[in-house]
């Protein structure tokens, strides 16, 4: 069998997609995980590991920023290749997304491991202020990019179209965090912060579950996508496992801030406090159901597109990871608010899971980046038949238009 010919780096730059940024949530979410694990908290071991994918992460995210600066700096007119594309475009969120769970590391290693200062904070709280207006401009961009631009269909829908919106629920679980660090500093940035960060949590997740029962309807109604989409199921998840995490985050926020910020002027603050992070704490447990249907529902889907071809590996598999990180978060946080025996063992059992995917899919990619196959952009492959189609179309055009015909002089 005849060895394929390997890309030269510009074609790799070329080929490189803002899918790759999935990568880095995938290693963030790790991370995190390795943070909040419930068995051996606080020690060592947890922290070094947490660490370690910290800054591998780190690392792997300016590579990909300046493979992504390097492609469209050498091959500007990918630009627009790339956002008319109904499915990769959709993976831009990827890159504010990536960068929230950087954020997410950094403030465990300030405030849980004590690195930097109040300084460092502040900084991680003017980034995180930069993610969530690039979160807002990807949700609400790529939606109109799929309203005026792509040409979409509920045969052919796969539940990537659901990615723009979760940028808005990731940014807003940071958020959270970041309001919670901020209390013993400054009671009202941690308020505008808690308050920002709801916002962005249910104007994306009210988005996001529209689409997923879109995506419902079109399982029901045309079976599971092909092959190149199928692993694409699992995403679904991540909204749902975000979005409880967040509000659990936020609604234990805003129990401690509201007695904070209006105890003297307002009797019932804490008890109206209490009550909100009640009604979060019923949303998280509503999402966390939602997420083991929707669990279900992507093994299924998997199963019945594997049992009749092989999926061959490829960079989807990374999609993979981050929403079951985040369901894994989720159960965690669960667990440690009721300080629950079984939210404690789900939680670490698919937090090992999570684990394990990843180093199963790290292994797999490695090779293929040494051989060059796995930089393929599928925006390239349909670039020239859609030149074609207009050029075809605009030749019909012209042939049948009555301008074009002429007497002879």
């Amino acid at each position: 069998m005849a060895c394929r010919r390997r890309k030269s780096l510009k074609e790799c730059i070329r080929n490189f997609t803002p899918a790759w940024f999935t990568v880095i949530m995938g290693t963030g979410v790790v991370s995190s995980l390795a943070a909040r694990f419930h068995f051996g908290a606080g020690s060592l071991a947890l922290e070094v590991i947490s660490l370690i994918f910290f800054f591998l992460n780190l690392a792997l995210f300016v590579l990909l920023c300046g493979m992504t600066i390097a492609r469209y700096w050498l091959f500007p007119e990918m630009w627009s290749t790339m956002l008319s594309h109904p499915a990769q475009s959709l993976f831009v969120g990827a890159f504010p997304m990536g960068a929230a769970t950087l954020i997410n590391s950094a403030l465990t290693a300030n405030q849980s491991w004590g690195f930097s200062g109040t300084g460092f904070l502040y900084t991680l709280w003017a980034f995180w202020w930069l993610d969530l207006w690039l979160s807002f401009f990807c949700a609400f961009g790529m939606l109109y990019a799929m309203m005026t631009t792509h040409h979409h269909s509920l045969a052919k829908m796969a539940s990537v179209w659901v990615l723009p919106m979760v940028t808005l629920i990731v940014a807003s679980s940071t958020g959270g965090l970041m309001g919670e660090a901020l209390i013993p500093h400054s009671v009202n940035h941690a308020l505008i912060s808690t308050a920002a960060s709801f916002t962005a949590l249910i104007i994306g997740l009210s988005l996001a579950v529209m689409i997923i029962t879109v995506y419902l309807t079109r399982l029901v109604l045309h079976g599971p996508p092909d092959v190149g989409l199928i692993l694409s199921a699992f995403i679904a998840l991540g909204p749902l496992g975000q979005g409880g995490f967040s509000f659990l985050i936020n609604g234990q926020n805003l129990a401690v801030l509201l007695p904070l910020h209006l105890g003297e002027v307002f009797p019932h603050a804490a008890l109206t406090g209490q009550m909100l992070f009640s009604a979060s704490f019923c949303a998280a447990w509503i999402l966390w159901s939602m997420g083991v249907a929707w669990v279900t529902i992507a093994i299924i889907s998997v199963y019945a597109v594997a049992r009749k071809e092989v999926i061959p590996f490829s960079l989807a598999y990374w999609g993979l990871i981050f929403p079951n990180g985040v369901f894994a978060l989720l159960s965690v946080q669960l667990g440690a608010v009721l300080e629950s025996p079984f939210f404690y063992y789900f939680g670490a059992i698919w937090s090992i899971l999570v684990l394990i995917l990843w180093i199963f899919v790290f292994i797999r990619t490695l090779p293929m980046v040494w051989d060059t196959t796995i930089f393929i952009a599928p925006c390239l492959a349909i670039a020239p038949v859609s030149v074609s189609k207009e050029a075809s179309e605009a030749r019909s055009s012209d042939a049948s238009s009555p301008t074009q015909v002429q007497s002879p002089a």
